[in-house]
């Protein structure tokens, strides 16, 4: 009896197993949860990341840019029709949407930075100058010219532009109108070419052209450059930037939906839901965000403002 009864108990009973499968199964299940928890949390935590350090870096460029706009060339245009612009103040006052295309000439701050001595050096001489020559001591306009040549291969003359904003007598720069910005009319815009070290001609037509107002101070551009907000069907748009074309010799956007011709552009930040920008006197303010997404309708979103003065 003694080794039946030893025997009996050589083996688990149905309940004894039943119990352990039971614990076996809710350890796991436990164990399972932790772990998609886990995996959860690492796409939560990248996908943040990502769109953090996307939005970053992108709205740094834009200031960038926009730290060296030339004062009065920012305009606000609408995307599908570019004869349709307004200046970004007239924009902002007016609360219009539809103007969301941002373009301004930059002011070329490289060839002005690059070395101790500037390759321009902003001031002019006024009593010096005339209607055909700026006399601009200080400047080393051979190495302003190689840098700018560097930077945008194949590019035409730069253009001028006087702190007073009034390119004659009575003919202020005017960005929707004679700046070659919207159409052919660069009646208020000069360009220059390097004579030597410290002097620049007016270059044609602009040296024909009578009563030119020169000031102590100047900036001298070399690209025009916008943001344009493609859509991309899905309530989200990529933000393109243009750049390396000169209005002034007769490169400007053409075209619609940011589809604008031959001009070079790249995508600076994709997955947008809001660009919005705003000018008031010297300051310029822009909000960004975008948008990455985890799948099964859920997105993270990041954010960020800015405002620049000059």
């Amino acid at each position: 009896m003694k080794s039946l009864w030893k025997r009996s108990r050589s083996a688990f009973t149905l309940v004894e197993i039943i119990f352990v499968i039971v614990v076996l199964g809710i350890v796991a299940s436990l164990g399972a949860e932790m772990i998609a928890n886990a995996y959860k949390s690492y796409l939560y935590q990248h996908a943040t990341e990502k769109v953090l350090g996307k939005t970053e870096l992108a709205a740094q460029q834009i200031v960038n840019l926009l730290a060296q706009r030339v004062p009065g060339t920012t305009l606000a245009r609408n995307p599908n029709d570019l004869n349709d612009t307004l200046y970004v103040r007239e924009y902002t006052v007016a609360g219009d949407t539809n103007h969301s295309v941002l373009e301004w000439i930059g002011a070329e701050e490289e060839s002005f930075s690059a070395k101790a001595k500037p390759g321009w050096s902003g001031f002019a001489d006024v009593d010096s100058s005339n209607a055909t020559t700026v006399i601009t001591p200080g400047s080393d306009l051979s190495f302003a010219w190689s840098v700018m040549g560097n930077l945008y291969p194949g590019m035409g003359n730069p253009a001028i532009f006087f702190r007073n904003q009034m390119y004659s007598r009575n003919l202020p720069y005017d960005a929707k109108s004679c700046m070659g910005l919207v159409d052919s009319n660069t009646t208020c815009i000069s360009s220059v070419s390097d004579i030597n070290g410290t002097a620049m001609s007016f270059v044609s037509p602009a040296d024909t052209r009578p009563y030119k107002r020169i000031a102590e101070h100047y900036k001298l551009a070399a690209s025009a450059f916008a943001l344009c907000p493609k859509d991309n069907g899905n309530g989200t748009f990529d933000l393109i930037l243009y750049y390396d074309y000169q209005p002034w010799e007769g490169e400007r956007l053409s075209g619609t939906a940011c589809n604008y011709g031959t001009i070079k552009h790249a995508t600076l930040i994709t997955n947008v839901t809001v660009f919005k920008f705003a000018e008031a006197g010297n300051t310029f303010r822009f909000k960004l965000c975008a948008q990455e997404n985890l799948g099964e309708d859920c997105n993270i979103t990041s954010c960020k403002e800015r405002a620049i003065i000059r």
